[in-house]
C-alpha cells in the first residue's frame, strides 16, 4: 500500500505532538528533555509549515484570518503569478539556445505517427479536414470563380498548344503500353454493340432499303433475290456474325489492320508535332471552340451544383466516425497516413520540416510564447488557478512541511545540548 506524502507527514506531525505530552512527565532527566525538545521543535516546525502552505490557497484552519497574516497568496497575486509564469517560460524555460538545443533529441515525426496510430489523430485530422472543407466551399463566390475561369481560359488560350498535348498523351499512351489496353476495350465494346439485337435491326433496315431500292419494280429482279435468298433478314444476320468475327480477329495484335493501326496512331503523333498546317488547324479549331462556348459554357452553374453537393455530403458525414462523406478527401489523407508508416525517410523528412518551420517561428516570433502561456493562463478562474497549482506542486510542499518538522527537530536537539552545556559549565 501506497501511502502519499502528505499523510506521511501528518503522521509525523501526530507522533511529535503525542511525543511532546509522553516526554513532558520526564524533561527533568536528559533523555527526557531531549525528546521533549525534539518533539516540540518538530510539531513547532510542522505547524507552521502547514500553516504556511494554507495560507497559499485560502484560510488555515478554515478561520478567517486578518488580512495582515497574508492568507489566499495565489488569490490575491492571480495577475502577477501568471505574469511572472509567462515570463519564466518565455525568458527560463523556452528560450530559442534552449529549444534549438533540445529538438534534435525528440522525433516529431515519430510522435505524430504515435498520434495518428494510436491516439484517435487520423480520426480528429479526417474530422478537421472535412469542417475545412466545408467551410471554404461554403465561402466560395461561385460566379466570381467561374468568371475568373473563363477569363483565363480566353485570354491564355494560346499558351496550351493543343497539338503538343496531344501529341505527349499519345507518347506517354504507347510507351506505357496503354495503347493496346484502350484498342482491346474499344474492340470489346464495339462487339459488345454489334451483337446487340438492335444492332442487327439496325442492319436489317438499311438491308432492306437497299433491296427495295435496287429491286424497284423490276419483276424479275425480285424473282432472283428471292431464288438466291437475299432478304434483309438473312444479310443482317450474316452480316452481324461477320462483324463480331472480324472485331474478334482484330484484337490481335499480329493481325494486319491491328499493326495499321498502331502505324497510323504513330504517324498521326509525329504529324502533330511536324505538320505545321495540321497544327494550325489544331489550334484554329481549339480558339474557334472556345470562341463558341463563350458566355455558354455555366460554369458558375456547374460549380454551384458541385459545391453544393461536396458541401451536403460534408454536412452529412460530420461527427460521423466513419468519415463517409468527402469520400476522396478521405482516401488522399489516409493515403498520406499510409505511405507515413511504410516510408520511414518520409517521415525523416516531416521531422525535418517541422523542426525547421518550429525553429523559423520560435526565432520570428518568440516573444509571442509569453503572451501565449498568459491568455491560457488567464483563461482559469480563480479556483481553478488555486486547484492547478495544488496538483502540480502539492506533493512537494508536504515534503517542505516533512522538512520542516525534521529540521525542527534537529534545531530543538542542537539547542538543548546548548543550553544542557552550558548549564552544565555553571
Amino acid at each position: 500500500m501506497n501511502i502519499s506524502i502528505r499523510t506521511k507527514a501528518n503522521i509525523i506531525l501526530f507522533v511529535a505532538a503525542a511525543g511532546i505530552l509522553a516526554s513532558f512527565p520526564f524533561q527533568h532527566t536528559f533523555i527526557g528533555g531531549l525528546l521533549f525538545a525534539a518533539f516540540s521543535a518538530a510539531t513547532i516546525g510542522g505547524l507552521a509549515d502547514s500553516f504556511a502552505i494554507s495560507a497559499l490557497f485560502g484560510n488555515p484552519l478554515r478561520i478567517r484570518w486578518p488580512e495582515w497574516m497574508g492568507t489566499h497568496i495565489i488569490a490575491r497575486n492571480r495577475e502577477r503569478l501568471i505574469r511572472e509564469l509567462a515570463e519564466m517560460v518565455e525568458h527560463e524555460l523556452l528560450t530559442v539556445s534552449m529549444i534549438r538545443e533540445t529538438l534534435p533529441e525528440h522525433s516529431l515525426g515519430q510522435a505524430l505517427l504515435e498520434y495518428l496510430n494510436d491516439n484517435g489523430g487520423a480520426e480528429a485530422i479526417h474530422a478537421i479536414a472535412q469542417r475545412l472543407a466545408g467551410d471554404l466551399m461554403a465561402r466560395v463566390d461561385t460566379e466570381e470563380v467561374a468568371r475568373g475561369l473563363e477569363r483565363f481560359l480566353q485570354e491564355h488560350a494560346d499558351m496550351l498548344q493543343i497539338s503538343d498535348l496531344i501529341a505527349d498523351i499519345g507518347d506517354w499512351t504507347i510507351r506505357n503500353g496503354y495503347d493496346e489496353q484502350i484498342i482491346r476495350f474499344l474492340l470489346e465494346q464495339s462487339v459488345h454493340i454489334v451483337g446487340t439485337k438492335d444492332f442487327r435491326r439496325l442492319i436489317e433496315q438499311l438491308a432492306d432499303t437497299a433491296i427495295k431500292a435496287y429491286e424497284g419494280d423490276k419483276f424479275r429482279r425480285r424473282l432472283v433475290d428471292y431464288s438466291a435468298g437475299l432478304n434483309a433478314t438473312a444479310i443482317s444476320e450474316k452480316l452481324q456474325v461477320w462483324l463480331i468475327q472480324f472485331l474478334e480477329q482484330f484484337k490481335d495484335a499480329s493481325h494486319p489492320q491491328h499493326m495499321r493501326l498502331k502505324e497510323q496512331l504513330l504517324l498521326f503523333i509525329q504529324r502533330l508535332r511536324e505538320d505545321e498546317e495540321l497544327r494550325k488547324r489544331m489550334e484554329d479549331g481549339k480558339l474557334s471552340l472556345l470562341k463558341s462556348l463563350e458566355g455558354k459554357l455555366k460554369l458558375d452553374e456547374w460549380l454551384k451544383n458541385r459545391l453544393n453537393a461536396l458541401r451536403e455530403l460534408a454536412e452529412k458525414g460530420e461527427g460521423h466516425e466513419e468519415g463517409t462523406s468527402l469520400p476522396w478527401l478521405r482516401e488522399q489523407l489516409d493515403y498520406g497516413f499510409r505511405q507515413l508508416n511504410e516510408k520511414p525517410q518520409l517521415a525523416e523528412a516531416l521531422d525535418r520540416k517541422l523542426k525547421s518551420a518550429i525553429l523559423d517561428w520560435v526565432e520570428r516570433k518568440h516573444s509571442a510564447i509569453g503572451g501565449i502561456v498568459q491568455d491560457q493562463l488567464q483563461q482559469y478562474s480563480e479556483a481553478e488557478l488555486i486547484q492547478l497549482v495544488q496538483e502540480k506542486a502539492g506533493k512537494d510542499l508536504q515534503y517542505i512541511r516533512l522538512n520542516g518538522m525534521i529540521v525542527g527537530m534537529l534545531v530543538g536537539i542542537l539547542f538543548y545540548l546548548l543550553t544542557f552545556w552550558i548549564g552544565g559549565i555553571h
